[in-house]
């Protein structure tokens, strides 16, 4: 017999008024549950009429609620089970509002992605179900599905994990549409149109999340990110200030603003922002590669060389970190050192010019000419592949040098 129903929802009864709203909302989706008080004829057999249904059902939804699970409910486990292991159709836990985890004696279900509804009407709960359902993500467009603004902000984070920046902001722009004041929407926006180089509309789109939501700490943080990209390290600064104040360990917030200080000038401004960031973070690698930066700027070359130990130790595939520390090294006179971090630094990331460039420079401080420009050639052949036209204009410069 052909499968006629898309989800079977075994449930407790004292859950029957929550079940019915699932039920009824997934039938404006399009599916076709199966309900037991709306199958089972009166007179007949529970259990007999669950056990001839179980083998018509595509999936199958769990629904746990703050009383657990019913006996039915329990019985009708089982053979879902049985089914899920022989034939492999999902089986869906789901959380009612007011339960937050699979009950420990139910080990089976624990290894399962749930659905936790956060109250009945959770837009994003019915967009997972749905999906769970029919393991396709739904398609959301809004002449075929009425969509929440919650909904099509799922929709638009998951077309920017893939890639697709300009989709989400059409659905970023939908959500906002039905709710003018989703802070969360505008910040998300401001994202992906940053991602896309669009600075100046991102900064617009953070302005308004601020504006509706003024504690948003993540907001400022990103606002700031945006200014910093422009330029305006003093408005980034302050942003950060702000993010920090509402959020007093963000270590990101920290680190950003010391690397808008140091763009300033402020060498040890930026040391004390990353000693916080590394105090609320220990092993935060980019926090002691960017200290190690303003120590060596600074003159410290050892406490640079200290810093950059760390970052690999904590990383050790971290290219830039292996080259930072040549540099240093470089500058305290270890040529071989240096030329010994870059070879690392260009093992982990082969397209790394600037590593190419400096072992040129190290190789010519020790006499080897051939090998520099051979270092240089290649630094130049990739600032050209990545547009980098000045680099690329400099190694070149480099190798006219060595030539004459």
């Amino acid at each position: 017999m052909s499968q006629q129903f898309d989800v079977f929802l075994a449930h407790n009864s004292v859950d029957k008024p929550q079940v019915r709203v699932i039920a009824k909302k997934l039938r404006e989706r399009g599916l076709k549950p199966w309900l037991d008080e709306e199958q089972i004829p009166p007179g007949m057999s529970f259990q007999d009429e669950i056990q001839k249904a179980i083998p018509l059902i595509k999936s199958a939804a769990i629904i746990i609620g703050t009383k657990g699970l019913g006996t039915w409910q329990v019985m009708e486990l089982r053979s879902l089970i049985t089914k899920f292991v022989n034939q492999k159709i999902p089986v869906i836990p789901v959380l009612l509002p007011g339960v937050n985890n699979i009950p420990s004696d139910l080990l089976f279900l624990q290894e399962l992605n749930w659905v936790k509804f956060e109250q009945i009407d959770d837009a994003t709960a019915f967009y997972r179900l749905q999906w769970g359902i029919t393991q396709v993500k739904p398609e959301l467009h809004p002449k075929t599905v009425q969509l929440t603004a919650e909904e099509w902000l799922n929709s638009a984070y998951n077309k920017g994990e893939s890639g697709d920046k300009q989709g989400a902001i059409a659905d970023y722009n939908q959500a906002i549409n039905i709710k003018p004041d989703y802070a969360d929407a505008y910040n998300n926006r401001g994202l992906a149109k940053k991602n896309l180089g669009d600075k100046q509309g991102a900064i617009a789109d953070y302005n308004q999340a601020i504006n509706i939501k003024p504690d948003y700490a993540l907001a400022y943080y990103n606002r700031g990110i945006a200014k910093s990209d422009l330029g305006d390290y003093q408005g980034a600064i302050a942003d950060y200030n702000q993010a920090i104040n509402i959020k007093p360990d963000d270590a990101d917030a920290y680190l950003n603003r010391g690397v808008a200080k140091s763009d300033l000038g402020d060498k040890q401004g930026a040391i004390a922002d990353y000693n916080q960031a590394i105090n609320i973070k220990p092993d935060y690698a980019l926090a002691y590669n960017n200290r190690g930066i303003a120590k060596s700027d600074l003159g410290d070359k050892q406490g640079a060389i200290a810093d950059y130990n760390q970052a690999i130790n904590i990383k050790p595939d971290y290219a830039y970190a292996y080259n930072n520390r040549g540099l240093a090294k470089s500058d305290l006179g270890d040529k071989q050192g240096a030329i010994a971090d870059y070879n690392q630094a260009i093992n982990i990331k082969p397209d790394y010019a600037a590593a190419y460039y400096n072992r040129g420079i190290a190789k010519s401080d020790l006499g080897d000419n051939q090998g520099a420009i051979a270092d240089y050639n290649q630094a130049a052949q990739l600032y050209s592949q990545q547009n980098k036209m000045v680099d690329y204009q400099d190694a070149l410069n480099q190798v006219k040098n060595l030539e004459k």
